[in-house]
């Protein structure tokens, strides 16, 4: 499909010459901007220094961190445009891909201090967050209110955390039952 973009309409034709309507010309412009604007959010961060360090820790059976939030950001990604629910991308990516940015082993005991991990770990993602990326109350919501219900404290309030706390629970079961 070719795709036109005029000041005030877009115009699209297909390979056999027909035309669209300009609501569904738009919608296609509109899917391929989001769709580059998603890969731009996505390669800086999975870019970062920081982030990559999540490739150290594991998370689920032999899913380390690191590909555990690029999973959980691609099934948000998808759930976003399937449902038609029109979320922020930069809030919707940067939630999902730092959901958890807590930078250590959770599996290690630690002297206790991970005992209650599935409890906290959200908190301490969203300051490490704050604290290397700078603070975005939207993203910090997102990334605290994934674990929801296990934390009833955190209810999701935003599309984009609601995305994420779903996609967070497909990912995690995949990972768990279907990739030891």
């Amino acid at each position: 499909m070719k795709r036109f973009v005029g000041r005030s309409t877009c115009r699209a034709v297909s390979n056999s010459g027909t035309m669209h309507s300009v609501k569904e010309a738009c919608a296609v412009n509109r899917r391929i901007r989001s769709s580059q604007q998603g890969g731009k959010i996505l390669r800086r961060l999975q870019q970062d220094d920081r982030v990559e360090q999540m490739k150290q820790f594991m998370q689920h059976g032999k899913v380390t961190t690191f590909d555990h939030c690029i999973h959980v950001a691609k099934i948000s990604r998808w759930l976003d445009h399937r449902l038609h629910l029109h979320s922020n991308q930069h809030v919707l990516l940067s939630g999902a891909m730092l959901h958890d940015f807590f930078l250590y082993d959770w599996h290690h005991d630690d002297n206790g201090t991970h005992r209650w991990h599935g409890f906290s770990h959200a908190d301490t993602a969203a300051r490490n967050v704050r604290t290397f990326f700078g603070k975005d109350p939207r993203v910090e919501h997102v990334i605290r209110s994934h674990m929801w219900p296990l934390n009833l404290t955190h209810l999701p309030r935003s599309r984009e955390a609601w995305i994420v706390c779903v996609a967070d629970k497909l990912a995690a079961i995949q990972e768990t039952l279907f990739r030891r």
